[in-house]
């Protein structure tokens, strides 16, 4: 690692995450964007990351860095942090940079009382973190994409800036302007017994405006959504089997209204809205959940997540 020199993720360095998302993921990003995601302050800790530069040129070549929020255990609020934003250039693949970066992380993380690390490896990462950073992976989150009978204009829209323009001041404006700026308790409380959770209260709502996700009423019943390609649910607010079937069929109807030829529910497996999708719909995908305990006072495995708790929601 002699070639390469490490800094703690900070304002200062935050714009050097845009050249890495580019020569990474060939995916575009801003320096706004970037400062509402990393912005955890509320969460009590914020900048939890390293970055690499090869220590020549100076270049960025790497980051990997975790995202601190507050998870709920029975009747306490407690610091964890979920895994996210894995990238190195290519000039610097194969160096060993994720998992120098990681243990770095992992280390800066439990400093400053963070008890455990939760996240979605894919099949790039899951590897390392299991077999070189002593991930344990514990569950699944289930994929259901169901279609709408909808032209697919939302991923046209998504890909030609052209048309996603027209595409939101014609079919998203509506929804937007029906937007609740109340957030409601997470689901996952109620939908699987003696787990613990992502609080989602008004820091966390707060949060997650980094992308453009929003709550609306289906059927009477509030939905956290978000679209972008698909018609992505983030969370239902808890309701029993009849009236959830009621909502699906609602969202599936908005779908079409706004042309959006998918939407896309991610549940924790064995958790209510799991097995009542499973009843009618088949899974298309999965995710598995994985953890790094770093404390002592409990066991992660004892958490469940949906697809409002991800970092791309």
């Amino acid at each position: 690692m002699n070639n390469y020199k490490f800094e703690r993720l900070s304002n200062k360095n935050l714009k050097d995450l845009v050249f890495l998302y580019q020569e990474s993921f060939n995916e575009k990003t801003n320096l706004e964007f970037l400062q509402k995601k990393y912005d955890t302050h509320s969460f009590g800790l914020s900048f939890v990351g390293y970055v690499a530069y090869d220590s020549v040129s100076n270049e960025p070549a790497a980051y990997y860095g975790v995202f601190p929020i507050k998870v709920r255990y029975f009747n306490e609020l407690i610091l964890a942090a979920q895994s996210g934003d894995t990238m190195t250039h290519p000039n610097h693949r194969g160096k060993g940079l994720f998992i120098t970066l990681a243990k770095m992380t992992y280390e800066l993380a439990k400093n400053n009382s963070v008890e455990f690390i939760f996240g979605f490896p894919n099949e790039n990462s899951y590897g390392g973190f299991i077999k070189k950073l002593n991930w344990t992976v514990y569950a699944n989150i289930n994929n259901y994409k169901i279609k709408s009978s909808a032209l697919p204009f939302e991923k046209v829209a998504k890909k030609f800036p052209f048309f996603n323009y027209f595409y939101s001041k014609i079919f998203l404006k509506k929804i937007y302007s029906k937007s609740l700026f109340q957030p409601f308790s997470n689901s996952i409380d109620s939908q699987i017994s003696n787990v613990g959770f992502v609080e989602h209260d008004a820091h966390f709502y707060n949060y997650k405006t980094y992308y453009r996700s929003t709550i609306i009423s289906v059927e009477g019943i509030n939905c956290w959504i978000k679209i972008d390609g698909r018609l992505w649910i983030g969370d239902i607010e808890y309701c029993n089997k009849e009236k959830f079937y009621s909502v699906v069929i609602g969202l599936l109807s908005l779908a079409k209204k706004i042309c959006c030829s998918t939407i896309q529910f991610s549940v924790q497996e064995n958790s209510d809205y799991d097995k009542w999708l499973k009843e009618k719909y088949d899974i298309n995908s999965q995710n598995p959940v994985g953890c790094l305990n770093l404390g002592t006072r409990l066991n992660p495995e004892n958490f469940a997540y949906q697809a409002l708790d991800f970092d791309t929601f």
